[in-house]
């Protein structure tokens, strides 16, 4: 056999392929080692090939050492060579056959194991190479060969770096450096803290990188190594990027630049342009990027060196991508991998394969996107590189994302996070829980995705990534605004705002922009939505993005709607028109004519917007939108319904049905069935609007999606704007908002009722959907139909129906073993029997819904059932309890990062360490809760903390903040009682919150002295509450006057029109307030008296509706006080029989009937004017109050009274006419006056 492998050397040395004939005649003496034919003919061969000049030194001397017989040495000596000349595969043969002759010198073997190491290494076998370095470690350590050990553990570091192994890594490089510095090898030293640098760069370890790479510069200084200097500085500006420091990093970068251009060295020039080039990509500053990826080019081309060459494509390739220069990356990619292959360097030839697929994938051509990843992924196995294969995977599940093959993308991504977990691939890691939760969002597995999306952010944060915190913050964003919960994504882009700076990303920031507009305004905050649209709009004018303007236009102009700032909302559409119209978008130029028409409605002018409707019906005609056709026969419909022209109304929304019922499409149909029974109902024909809900419902039990049943039924129109986060593309997010499970047609149109205080409406529409619920017979239905019917019953306070009707879904619940539902009622049942004062059977329902949700692991379920016992406690006095759960609540809460839950419980635990006298943390926790309340914008949550912290400070004895939180809670409840779309009976349930702010203010004000600002506040919380809502109910809406608070000059300059003294007296938190102002002289006196029968002396209790308490003073203890004043003034003997001759007559005639068929009056449309309606309620109210005192022996609405005393003229026969301004209540009483003139008379200002 021998003689074939000596012919077959032969033959390939007469060919000229020098390395294959050693590597045959290597072969042969693997089979025979004892031929000594095979070993001449090997020698010859050697000594007549290209590596002659360099082998032949070392054989003379072997010859010296007689070595050169022995097959053993010579071959090893001749593979060494071979790999030195970079004949790699050629050498792995010579040199394994070496090992087949074998030898008996342990350190011969351990050098043939190192070379073979090192040339399996440079064929791209990673598997193979690290056997080889396994087994020349064990050599060393034998031989006990600290040297050869430390080169092993640098090898073997390196080699598992390369796999993405870096806890084997980072510990045989530890070991590398231990035994560099016990041999004192400083380049070895170097090396092993080189290495750790870039084992702790990988694995987020940046400090603890760049101190490697500082100590590597220091030593190369040391050695006067200037080329190691050059390199290390390169890797601390890798470092520095990584850290976000830009900065830091151009720095190092340019050193090195300078370094290698004094030196000459073309090679590290390169590599120094290269790293300025990918330090300016992270800065997004692709221009200048691509300017250095291509002097590296230049530089690769002139040394012909073509690994330089395939690096300057790459990077040239990803700045063009960045660019959306999808072709031109798309060349730069192929170049990258035509040199890998003709190189064949499989390792580049995956990374080339999965740029190539990313750049398909983004121009939509996902099969040869897959094609490309599914090739890296076999270049990866092929080369058991296991990080490349995380990388193959992840990029093959995105590709499955895009085509909607949401499965598929989980299954990959999911083997991506388990090899980036084996790793220990931290960044990778972040950006495959990101994709993950895409994906899970997209299967709606929200829960999953939200985790998924938590994880992605705190990972980024752990390694200081911003562009990747960026990303996470702007996707929770995203998946918190798709689901409707807007106050918890706000919060998410005010956070990437504040990282903006740092990015340099104007795109990213201006799509960020306009989803926090989307958020606020969507809350309501639509001063917030219009600054947020104006920086979007901003950003778009700088980019020169038109379709960007468009849309900031368009939702700038819906918030400038929404507060009623016509003018600006049209010139913001007429924009978006002019731009639709230049970028020739037909579904951009509908939607401009459409808001048009909207705010041509708001103006009263539906002609006008009759027209704008008609355009649009025309613009859907031209483009042949069947869709488009159908939404502007809504608007039309709708804008006739609004003009009462009831059959044209009918005639467009039965055309607008019939073109959804041609299209198929179920939730058109559901919509368009909603519009006609909104007609029927305009018509009075019940039956037949009971039957389009009836279809309607039907479409939506068909089409099995909730998001759709919730929507059925609404019969409003909507702002038609640019939705949030799927219209701006920030980031793949799965479904829109989903409403509850089993919500039917019935059903919304019953809660937008209720929504605008028509209760008994929303009653009579939740009764017929609980009839269409059982005769669907759907036991899930019946009970949410149920549900909602108790909830309302609830708040209408039938508190016996609610409990019949929240039992029934329990029941239901427990036959369906649908514990969730249960745990809702069981909930329900708390609230109501809590409401009734029942609290042991609230606190047994509560525990019930605790129990479900702990036994089914709903942490959600848990902090509302802990929250609920807390209050229920609270409400028993037990307060020790209440703060036990209520800190459970906010466990839970923060846990699952609930702003709105902690909120309630921060605001919770504040009011029980109050009512514990616990101030200091009471104050501790409103602040905390303030602070949420006002970052999710909660005004009424913000208004009930302000006033708790103001009293909580008040009892800690700070008065001067106390004073400034009761200003602003006040301000708040005055702000949101006059919102216009809120009902009348949100606004009275604010009124004694309000009330009850005025007057703990009052006490703080006199407390500081200030006893005009006192004066002032008094005069505001005579609430003009009860006059606005007697207009309201008179003119179907509020009195247009903006709120403007009352000040002390405004009342100075009112006393100064009068002829005599003025007395002010105000009850306020058990005190009786007096003032006495004069004419040009202000307030001459102040006086306070405490009442002292109700509550304790310098009282703050923590009471929501404290102003209550006051309510109850009996009319005989004041009309005792009474009797003093009019007494102390000398006016009692005439006066005070003149009063009760007034009161008799008063009751006489009945007047608190005569009061009610006013109301009655205003409430049945009767033709009162606003200004008359307030003169007969000023004129009424004090003797009314004193009637039903005098009946019931309770005084109504404590609020402040004044009193003008007049010194009477001589011809003065009687008492001056009693005329009582705005809504004033009875006088209170004191005992100490200052004295008067017997001689006068009462009397106030009309």
């Amino acid at each position: 056999m021998f003689q074939a492998y000596f012919r077959q050397g032969v033959a390939l040395q007469y060919l000229g392929r020098h390395a294959d004939a050693l590597a045959a005649f290597a072969s042969g003496l693997a089979q025979d080692p004892k031929s000594l034919q095979l070993l001449v003919g090997m020698v010859e061969a050697a000594m007549k090939s290209p590596m002659r000049e360099s082998l032949e030194p070392t054989y003379q001397q072997l010859q010296k050492m007689k070595l050169d017989k022995s097959p053993f040495v010579v071959v090893s000596v001749v593979g060494q060579e071979l790999l030195t000349a970079g004949h790699h595969g050629a050498s792995v043969v010579v040199l394994e056959a070496a090992l087949k002759i074998g030898t008996c010198s342990l350190k011969l073997r351990g050098s043939v194991f190192s070379a073979l190491s090192s040339a399996y290494w440079s064929l791209g076998n990673t598997e193979k190479s690290t056997g080889y370095m396994q087994q020349d470690l064990d050599v060393a350590k034998t031989l006990g060969d600290q040297t050869g050990e430390c080169r092993a553990h640098g090898n073997l570091g390196s080699a598992f770096f390369s796999k993405g192994n870096y806890r084997e890594a980072l510990t045989n490089h530890r070991h590398q450096l231990v035994l560099a510095m016990k041999l004192k090898d400083r380049e070895a030293a170097s090396s092993a803290l080189s290495s750790l640098g870039h084992v702790y760069t990988a694995i987020g370890d940046y400090p603890n990188a760049l101190a490697s790479h500082k100590q590597c510069v220091l030593l190369a200084k040391q050695s006067k190594d200037e080329l190691s200097e050059a390199r290390e500085l390169g890797n601390m500006g890798a470092v520095y990027i990584a850290m976000g420091d830009f900065e830091n990093a151009v720095q190092c970068h340019e050193r090195h630049l300078k370094i290698a251009k004094d030196l000459g060295n073309k090679r590290e020039e390169a590599r120094a342009y290269s790293n300025l080039g990918s330090a300016y990509h992270y800065r997004r500053n692709f221009d200048k990027a691509m300017s250095y990826h291509n002097y590296v080019l230049e530089l690769a081309q002139e040394l012909l060196e073509k690994a330089i060459e395939m690096r300057a494509y790459a990077g040239l390739g990803h700045a063009a991508r960045c660019m959306q220069d999808l072709e031109r990356a798309k060349q730069y990619h192929e170049q990258q991998l035509d040199i890998a292959e003709n190189l064949k360097d499989r390792a580049a030839e995956g990374r080339a394969s999965s740029n190539l697929g990313i750049i398909h994938q983004m121009k939509g051509d996902y099969e040869a996107a897959l094609k490309l990843h599914k090739s890296h992924l076999s270049i990866a196995q092929e080369l058991n590189d296991y990080a490349a294969q995380g990388r193959a995977y992840g990029n093959m599940g995105n590709a499955y994302n895009a085509l909607g093959l949401y499965d598929q993308a989980v299954k990959y991504h999911r083997q991506e996070l388990q090899i980036s977990m084996e790793v220990n691939d931290r960044a990778s890691q972040a950006s495959t829980h990101g994709n993950l939760a895409v994906a899970y969002q997209a299967l709606g597995a929200h829960d999953r995705a939200l985790q998924h999306y938590q994880n992605h952010l705190n990972i980024a944060r752990e390694l200081r990534d911003i562009q990747s915190e960026a990303r996470a913050l702007s996707n929770l964003g995203n998946f918190h605004c798709s689901r409707g919960e807007y106050g918890q994504a706000a919060p998410y882009y005010a956070q990437y705002l504040r990282l903006s700076p740092e990015l340099q990303d104007m795109e990213g920031e201006g799509k960020v922009c306009h989803n926090l507009g989307y958020a606020h305004y969507c809350l309501g905050n639509y001063e917030e939505a219009v600054r947020y649209y104006e920086q979007d709009l901003a950003l778009a004018k700088d980019l020169h993005d038109k379709l960007s303007q468009a849309k900031a236009y368009c939702n700038l102009g819906l918030a400038f709607k929404a507060l009623l700032n016509l003018s600006k909302a049209e010139e913001c559409q007429k924009y978006l028109l002019s731009l639709a119209q230049a970028l020739n978008n037909p579904q951009a130029k509908f939607r401009a004519l459409g808001n048009l028409g909207d705010i041509f409605v708001c103006k009263k002018d539906t002609g006008g917007a009759i027209r704008f409707y008609e355009q649009q019906l025309g613009l859907a005609h031209q483009v042949k939108d069947r869709r488009l056709e159908a939404s502007a026969y809504a608007a039309l419909g709708t804008a006739y319904r609004t003009l009462q022209k009831h059959d044209k109304a009918l005639g467009y929304h039965t055309q607008e049905l019939e073109v959804y019922q041609e299209l198929s499409d179920v939730p058109g149909e559901g919509r368009a069935h909603g519009h006609l029974a909104a007609v029927y109902m305009a018509l009075g024909k019940y039956t037949m609007a009971f039957k389009c809900y009836e279809e309607q419902l039907e479409l939506a039990q068909k089409l099995k999606d909730a998001s759709v049943e919730g929507s059925a039924g609404h019969v409003t129109r909507f702002p038609r704007g640019f939705s949030g986060p799927g219209a701006s593309g920030s980031a793949p997010v799965g479904p829109g908002r989903r409403g509850p499970k089993g919500r039917g047609a019935l059903s919304p149109f019953s809660v937008s009722s209720r929504a605008m205080g028509s209760l008994q409406q929303a009653l009579v529409c939740f009764e017929k959907r609980l009839v269409v619920a059982h005769e669907l017979g759907e036991a899930f239905n019946k009970a949410q139909a149920y549900g909602e019917l108790g909830s309302l019953h609830s708040q209408l306070g039938n508190y016996e129906q609610a409990i019949s009707c929240l039992e029934r879904q329990l029941n239901l619940a427990r036959d369906m073993k649908d514990r969730a539902l249960e745990s809702d009622a069981a909930c329900g049942l708390g609230g109501v029997y809590q409401q009734m004062g029942e609290y042991d059977t609230a606190l047994q329902y509560h525990q019930l819904d605790l129990q479900i949700a702990e036994e089914t692991n709903n942490p959600s379920g848990q902090g509302r059932a802990y929250g609920n016992l807390g209050l229920t406690y609270e409400s028993l006095g037990t307060f020790e309890r209440a703060v036990v759960y209520q800190e459970q609540h906010l466990s839970i809460a923060a846990q699952m990062n609930d702003l709105v839950a902690k909120t309630l419980s921060y605001s919770s635990l504040g009011r029980t360490h109050h009512a514990l006298q616990n101030y200091s943390q009471a104050v501790m926790y409103l602040q905390e809760g303030l602070r949420l309340a006002e970052q999710l914008g909660r005004r009424e949550d913000e208004a009930k903390i302000r006033h708790g912290l103001g009293l909580s400070l008040w009892a800690s004895g700070n008065l001067e903040e106390s004073q400034h939180q009761l200003y602003r809670a006040s301000a708040l409840f005055e702000t949101i009682r006059h919102e216009v779309q809120l009902s009348t009976d949100y606004k009275l349930s604010l009124f004694d919150l309000q009330t009850s702010s005025y007057q703990a203010l009052q006490r703080v004000l006199v407390s500081l002295g200030h006893h005009d600002e006192a004066l002032a506040v008094a005069e505001r919380g005579r609430t003009r509450a009860f006059a606005d809502l007697l207009v309201e109910r008179q003119t179907g809406h509020q009195d247009s006057d903006p709120y403007s608070p009352v000040t002390i000059d405004q009342i100075l300059e009112m006393v100064n029109g009068q002829r005599g003294l003025v007395l002010y007296y105000s009850l306020a938190a058990g005190y009786l307030y007096s003032w006495l102002l004069a004419p040009g002289a202000g307030i001459l006196k102040f006086h306070e008296y405490y009442l002292g029968d109700n509550m304790a002396e310098n009282s703050n209790d923590f009471q929501e509706t404290s102003s209550v308490i006051l309510q109850t003073v009996t009319s005989s203890a004041l009309e005792q006080y009474i009797a003093s004043v009019r007494e102390a003034l000398g006016v009692d003997s005439y006066y005070t029989r003149w009063v009760q001759k007034c009161l008799c007559q008063a009751s006489e005639l009945n007047l608190e009937a005569f009061y009610g068929s006013v109301l009655w009056r205003a409430k049945r449309g009767h033709p009162l004017s606003p200004t008359r309606l307030r003169s007969l309620s000023s004129r009424l109210d004090l003797l009314h109050l004193f009637v039903l005192g005098r009946k019931t022996g309770t005084l109504f609405f404590p609020f402040a009274l004044f009193i003008l005393v007049v010194r009477s003229s001589p011809q003065s026969t009687g008492p001056a006419e009693l005329c009582f301004g705005g809504l004033p209540a009875a006088v209170p009483p004191r005992r100490d006056c200052w004295e008067g003139s017997a001689s006068c008379a009462w009397q106030t200002r009309s």
